[in-house]
């Protein structure tokens, strides 16, 4: 199953949750045939993750010290069995980047919650560190830590 995690710009929150997912997989037999990718609906290709989002990866013993940004878009959209956005708004800007596959997109937290497609307005979004201090990237990361944990058991429970 391959799964893709979306942001603004794949620097701070997908890479975190793709190394999340990473960790996961690594751990549990029943997600071995699973594959994490990330990607950013505005990113600028090839930038490295924050220095604050590898540091608090570093905190919980990992590694995305190698992950370079992406650009959301419509063959990585094709190739994704799951699509989970940080937030709402980034579901609206992959639909115009992939319409087709709509069906895909859900709220990492909305998932988590077993929510599918958009959430609505509110609730379901990761909060976003950008250029705050590092204790909001320690929140998101708490957070996207939380949701993935709910997100790949309810996966797993329905995989195909």
């Amino acid at each position: 199953m391959n799964v893709l995690f979306v942001c603004t710009g794949n620097t701070c929150r997908s890479p975190m949750a793709e190394g999340v997912a990473d960790d996961a997989a690594d751990r549990s037999t029943r997600l071995k045939d699973y594959t994490f990718e990330s990607a950013g609906t505005f990113a600028c290709e090839g930038s490295p993750a924050s220095e604050e989002a590898i540091e608090v990866m570093r905190e919980i013993g990992l590694d995305i010290e190698k992950h370079k940004s992406r650009q959301f878009g419509k063959e990585l959209a094709e190739w994704a069995d799951v699509i989970l956005a940080m937030e709402a708004k980034h579901i609206e800007e992959m639909e115009a980047m992939a319409p087709d596959e709509e069906h895909k997109m859900h709220t990492l937290l909305g998932y988590a919650a077993g929510i599918d497609g958009y959430p609505g307005e509110s609730g379901y979004d990761i909060t976003d560190p950008y250029k705050e201090p590092i204790e909001e990237y320690r929140i998101a990361r708490d957070q996207i830590i939380s949701a993935i944990d709910k997100a790949l058991h309810r996966l797993s429970k329905k995989k195909h």
